[in-house]
């Protein structure tokens, strides 16, 4: 091993770091913070294969993998001819997308940084080992793949899942990702699409036009689509028009901001009700919304002629700086975590290690007996207890569905009276029972609308069961890291030769399995455990709500929600009776009518909704969904633990061999083990100066 003494750029790196001015406003920032936990990985790895802790390495290249994989997503959304796609080329600097006035199809643009412009298309259809057929093309031909100027481009259109879109744009190259989604409202198809994508990404910017805010359908998705916590990853985005002066955009601005705070408060009563804690602390959380007034076509221009007074005026250097410290402060730094906490443990895990060998190469055969023994014996009580800790998680996922049993059962009854308020609070006129199709569609919007709401709130109540289990469980589970913690402390110990005192060294072991398991609590909550686990996007389905992970997805899906045309089609369905007669008895019993078509309709309805929850097995679905964030959490807590005993386990083996065969350490060894124990303690200092910055940064 090669003993490199010099103080390198990367410590100089790590040294900022533990300023306590540590600054991460900026993407450039975040990644030599990020760069600085690689390196000081890739030594630490080094160490540990030195030191033959193999189940260390493989949790090491777990990390520097996610780290690798990293990046940071930006979804952009809106309705059809919003500016969209004009905003997506301001952002890249470059007229990149198609922004026709013809709408783009049912297909997501991904744009990434790519040396060499180029284009990927992916299809829906599969090839032989069940993986989407793709196809590269060059970037001239997109218009062609993704949008509907043409009967021919749009029949491509209906074939393509998604477009890669490799620039070489600055923006890009600190590994973010930034997804035009199809134009909402357009087609059921396109929306969909849209809603599917957004549990998976950082941050969504909602576009709004300045001249038409709000129209029904942008009510509609803050309403009803985007669930009350989602708000935090919303950032909102008011396109202004360049005959608008500052006074008149200050006051679109205050106004839609005034109407987003009221939507999103009236959903929030309605959800946890005014009074409780959980509405007071979701106020707390979400804050203000995030609004921008933006001249996005004077920015686009302002970045194709290279002009900053005009980039300033147009206010979207300033959105850009805030939407880089949303990045990389609010989602970024759980991303950190994950680094910070490996290096803190690896580095303990090491610096354990070495003490252990160094001492018991010195101790007498019989004292090392003894030592080596107990030791293994403090593994066997450990791993017997860790068994019984992962039955107790398995009992408390058994508990959260044992509680969400009644909201559940409840459920076909709460669907039936959303159902029944909205047929009846649905104006119908005596001529529009004549016109079915009209009447179906519009009839059907309105129960749709309700059961979605109803659906909501149920998965929302019923995630905050699985988080409160999730909670309890985390907290739990610190008593027996603790035990952990202990019992590597006294193998420790038992070669040190010294008996317990309050200065006594620590394993570490506590701290990270606390650390590991902690990402699953907070204001991140379970997505984020399912994120650092390296499991984003794994367990939502296409249909989840933004940021429920999927029970919203289980339970509309259960009840027709995701088939937009579902319910408009019972409606028109085995309602004929009703929609007969002529012009005399529309104008005579036109009143009868429309009560005789309520009647009617509430009847297939009702009947309709107890059939598809009996028989789409809601309960089944759910009861899997609510234990898989247990399973993750026993996923984690079993790798983390078996990392320390498994490799404390091996390290007594190979010393046990060693004695066997009387062999002893020689100078270079110990001069070896001098410097990498030297290293690992500088590495922990830094990282721990580094982790204390981070938990500042989250609690703020």
């Amino acid at each position: 091993m090669n003993i490199d003494t010099h103080m390198t750029k990367e410590k100089l790196e790590m040294t900022a770091t533990a300023n306590p001015t540590i600054s991460l406003d900026s993407i450039i920032e975040y990644n030599k913070v990020e760069q600085t936990l690689v390196n000081d990985l890739n030594k630490l790895r080094g160490f540990a294969e030195k030191l033959k802790l193999t189940k260390s390495v493989e949790l090491i290249d777990e990390v520097l993998k996610r780290v690798a994989e990293r990046a940071f997503s930006v979804a952009i959304v809106g309705e059809f001819k919003r500016g969209k796609s004009t905003f997506i080329n301001a952002l890249l600097g470059k007229d990149i997308l198609p922004s026709d006035i013809l709408p783009c199809s049912a297909t997501l643009n991904r744009v990434r940084y790519g040396i060499t412009p180029s284009v990927e298309i992916q299809f829906k259809e599969q090839d032989e080992h069940g993986n989407p057929k793709k196809e590269r093309i060059p970037i001239d031909k997109l218009t062609e793949y993704v949008t509907k100027l043409t009967p021919e481009s749009e029949i491509t259109a209906e074939s393509i899942k998604e477009a890669i879109v490799q620039y070489p744009v600055p923006y890009c190259q600190n590994n973010i990702e930034v997804i035009d989604t199809p134009g909402l409202n357009d087609d059921q198809n396109m929306t969909e699409v849209t809603l599917s994508v957004l549990p998976q990404v950082d941050a969504a910017i909602m576009i709004i036009l300045a001249q038409s805010p709000f129209s029904e359908f942008e009510r509609d998705l803050l309403e009803n689509k985007l669930l009350t916590n989602d708000l935090g990853r919303v950032i909102f985005v008011v396109n202004i028009w360049d005959n608008y002066t500052p006074e008149q955009a200050e006051r679109v601005l205050q106004n839609i901001k005034a109407r987003i705070q009221k939507y999103v408060l009236v959903r929030a009563e309605e959800q946890f009700g005014r009074d409780s804690e959980e509405y007071k602390t979701y106020r707390q959380k979400i804050g203000e919304p995030k609004v921008f007034g933006l001249y996005i076509k004077q920015a686009l221009d302002a970045k194709q002629k290279g002009d900053d007074a005009l980039l300033s005026k147009s206010g979207f250097q300033q959105f850009e700086v805030a939407l880089e410290k949303f990045l990389t402060q609010e989602r970024g730094v759980i991303l950190l975590q994950v680094p910070a906490n490996r290096v803190i443990a690896s580095a303990k895990e090491i610096l354990s290690t070495i003490s252990i060998q160094e001492n018991a190469l010195e101790m007498k055969q019989q004292d090392f007996q003894a030592a080596y023994e107990k030791s293994v014996a403090e593994i066997a009580t450990i791993r017997e207890r860790q068994t019984k800790e992962l039955k107790l998680i398995d009992g408390a996922a058994a508990n959260v569905k044992l509680l969400v049993r009644p909201l559940i059962y409840n459920l076909p009854t709460e669907l039936k009276q959303a159902a029944e308020e909205a047929i009846q609070s649905t104006s119908i006129e005596p001529k529009e029972v004549g016109n079915k199709k009209a009447l179906a569609k519009k009839l059907g919007t309105q129960v749709s609308k309700a059961l979605q709401r109803t659906s909501d709130k149920l998965s929302q109540k019923i995630q905050d069961e699985v988080q409160k289990g999730i909670d309890e469980e985390v907290e739990r589970l610190k008593d027996f890291a603790q035990s952990v913690e202990q019992a590597l402390t006294n193998i420790q110990m038992e070669f040190d030769g010294v008996e317990g005192s309050s200065n006594r060294k620590t394993s570490g072991a506590a701290e990270a399995i606390t650390a590991a398991l902690s990402v699953f609590t907070g204001f991140g909550g379970i997505w984020s455990g399912y994120r650092v686990a390296g499991l984003k996007g794994a367990l939502v389905g296409a249909g989840a709500s933004f940021g429920t992970f999927f029970l919203a997805g289980v339970i509309a899906g259960a009840v027709g929600l995701t088939a937009a045309a579902f319910w408009p089609v019972v409606i028109a369905t085995g309602l004929i009776s009703v929609l007969t007669g002529g012009k005399l008895a529309e104008v005579v019993f036109g009143r009868d009518r429309v009560e005789n078509f309520r009647k009617d309709y509430k009847e297939k309805i009702l009947k309709e909704i107890d059939t598809r929850v009996r028989d789409e097995r809601l309960e089944q679905k759910i009861d899997e969904q609510i234990g898989a964030p247990f399973e993750v959490l026993k996923l984690t807590l079993r790798q983390e633990v078996d990392t320390f005993l498994d490799n404390t386990q091996k390290t007594l083996n190979d010393l046990n061999d060693k004695r066997g065969r009387n062999e002893a350490m020689n100078e270079t060894e110990r001069q070896e083990l001098n410097f990498i124990r030297s290293e690992s303690q500088r590495i922990l200092g830094n990282a721990q100066r580094l982790s204390d910055q981070l938990v500042e940064i989250m609690s703020v």
